[in-house]
């Protein structure tokens, strides 16, 4: 018996991060999914790691049992577009029918992943990369109640349909959400006014966004992503090698471009008409890791897994 699930990787459009907070958050699911497999094996071959040591903290029958763990990435490695929350989605669901647990909805399933990977793997992390990588689609998410420690309800999604133009870079800075999501969080707790008022004002951006991204007002658009990177960047959570990318992509000409992800490295979406040309010019300045946003679905089962993919 060979189980096997992929899940996207995802793209923070507008919002990012106050999902963490209780904000609203307008992002989208790309192209490049991770995928794990398991099926029962008389040797036992599991990953190293924190993702799959979470994943036997949380169901302890997979720390003996005899089974062979593949897995495989095309979401760039700690680049800011949830590859880590796609893969361990990838192992809970596989873990989960190989276990015969009962099915559940997207949703609960969405807890559960970001709830493993707060408390079992230890990583200080947001909502909506769980969500997303569960929904897929391009989703409004609604996280109001929630908070850093405390889960609180289930986010409220509203799935739509708009064109995406947008072009997502990566610096090839590798950094851990938590390493942003950490110290921002202590801050919130604390209740700094800078970063409260920050994030109140990041979510209250989402809206508007999305309808300016479904009517084609790019101006309106390009206005909030600029803000919500202001914001970002004034409260720490940018950095330079996203500041500079940035910077180069206005230069050619995009309207706007922002962090995808938590920050201080990763990956920037960028507006643009064009992404055909802003790519060709940006790989002339070496930039050489590039994808767009897909409506594209969540967590899924797979028939089949590439031959190249890794072992543990």
């Amino acid at each position: 018996m060979r189980i096997l699930y992929s899940a996207p990787g995802r793209c923070g459009i507008i919002g990012n991060p106050s999902d963490i907070y209780g904000g609203k958050v307008l992002s989208c699911s790309l192209p490049l999914r991770n995928y794990c497999e398991i099926h029962p094996d008389v040797y036992r071959e599991v990953p190293d790691g924190a993702l799959w040591a979470a994943i036997e903290k949380r169901f302890p029958e997979m720390a003996t049992a005899n089974v062979a763990v593949r897995l495989r990435s095309e979401v760039p490695r700690s680049s800011g577009l949830a590859g880590s929350t796609a893969m361990l989605a990838a192992m809970v669901a596989c873990v989960r029918d190989f276990l015969t647990l009962p099915k559940i909805e997207a949703a609960e399933l969405a807890e559960l992943v970001r709830d493993i990977e707060r408390n079992d793997a230890g990583v200080m992390c947001g909502y909506q990369d769980a969500y997303m990588v569960t929904h897929g689609g391009l989703q409004l998410m609604d996280f109001t109640g929630k908070h850093p420690v405390n889960p609180g309800p289930v986010a409220q999604m509203l799935g739509v349909n708009a064109p995406l133009p947008f072009l997502l870079v990566t610096t090839g800075v590798e950094r851990l959400s938590g390493s942003v999501h950490g110290p921002m969080s202590e801050r919130w707790l604390a209740g700094e006014e800078k970063v409260v008022q920050g994030i109140e004002r990041i979510s209250a951006l989402t809206e508007p966004a999305l309808h300016a991204l479904i009517s084609g007002d790019h101006a309106r658009l390009a206005a909030a992503m600029q803000e919500n990177q202001a914001i970002i960047a004034e409260l720490g959570g940018s950095g330079p090698q996203i500041d500079a990318l940035i910077e180069t992509c206005l230069s050619f000409g995009a309207p706007a471009a922002k962090l995808a992800g938590a920050g201080m490295g990763g990956t920037v979406i960028v507006l643009t008409e064009d992404p055909s040309a802003l790519k060709r010019r940006l790989q002339e300045r070496g930039f050489t890791q590039f994808t767009s946003p897909l409506i594209a679905p969540g967590i899924q089962p797979e028939r089949e897994i590439d031959s190249t993919a890794i072992a543990g």
